[in-house]
Parts: structure tokens; C-alpha cells; sequence
């Protein structure tokens, strides 16, 4: 029992390969070290979200607000998906942004600095398939992070 307890732990604070890399603003650098997958909204619809938060010199976050939401909508007729602008995931990234952890973060010369307006991208799948899949990567092709 407790090893299902441990992987399923694991599971909820592992890096996603999104945000694993290094972070560096104005000679500052980090990496992270844990983060929550959030929960997912009782509506089953795909989307997701753009938070935005300071890194203070302890690797802790602060000063956490919500940049974007988008939901991901099926266009039956054309059988395409488009992302429109929706607050199911706000509540939920914020949350979960909480729990997010970073290496301390240091300048060149080795001090503790801090980075500030940081973005993170969650996503939220109810389902998987190629047209899915290939309309988020057009989406975040079309719209970076930062």
C-alpha cells in the first residue's frame, strides 16, 4: 500500500518535460524542482492554462495570477478543433501553482537573485488523438510561452 501511495505521489509533483528546463532572466538561473499536475475540472473538456508568478531567491513562488485559460473546441461539421478563451482552469492551475518548487535560483557570480513574471503552461486532455494532439502543438507553435 504504500508503494502505490509513493508512485502516485510521484506521479502528482514529477516535472512535466515542459517545464524542466532551466529557467534564466537577466543572468538569474533555476530549475525546477517539483510541481502539482492540477486537478482536473468536473466539465471533461481539453484546454489549457497560463499562469504567471515570481521565483523568490528561496526557490518558492509568489505573486501567482492566471495570463491565459483556453478550451479546446471540436467543430463537428469540419471535423477541426480551435482553442477559445474559457476561466474552467484558472481555479485549479492557481492551485496547484502553489505547490510548484525550484532549485534557489542564482546569479553568474553565484548569489541569490530572483525571477520575476515567470510563465507556466498546464494541460488538461480529456481525450487523446492525433487532430488533438497536432491542434495543441499548432496552438502553443502559434502562441509561446513568455
Amino acid at each position: 500500500m504504500k508503494k502505490i501511495i509513493l508512485c502516485f505521489f510521484l506521479f502528482l509533483v514529477a516535472p512535466s518535460a515542459e517545464s524542466a528546463n532551466e529557467i534564466v532572466q537577466d543572468g538569474c538561473t533555476t530549475k525546477l524542482k517539483q510541481v502539482m499536475r492540477p486537478e482536473y475540472p468536473a466539465a471533461r473538456i481539453g484546454g489549457y492554462s497560463e499562469i504567471e508568478f515570481d521565483i523568490l531567491g528561496n526557490g518558492k513562488v509568489k505573486n501567482i495570477s492566471s495570463s491565459k485559460s483556453m478550451c479546446i473546441r471540436h467543430n463537428r461539421k469540419e471535423d477541426t478543433y480551435t482553442f477559445k478563451q474559457c476561466g474552467i482552469f484558472i481555479t485549479n492551475s492557481i492551485a496547484a501553482t502553489y505547490y510548484m518548487e525550484y532549485k534557489p535560483p542564482v546569479n553568474e557570480k553565484g548569489e541569490s537573485c530572483s525571477i520575476t513574471n515567470h510563465k507556466h503552461r498546464y494541460r488538461f486532455r480529456a481525450k487523446r488523438s492525433e487532430k488533438i494532439d497536432a491542434a495543441f502543438q499548432k496552438e502553443f507553435e502559434e502562441n509561446p510561452l513568455g
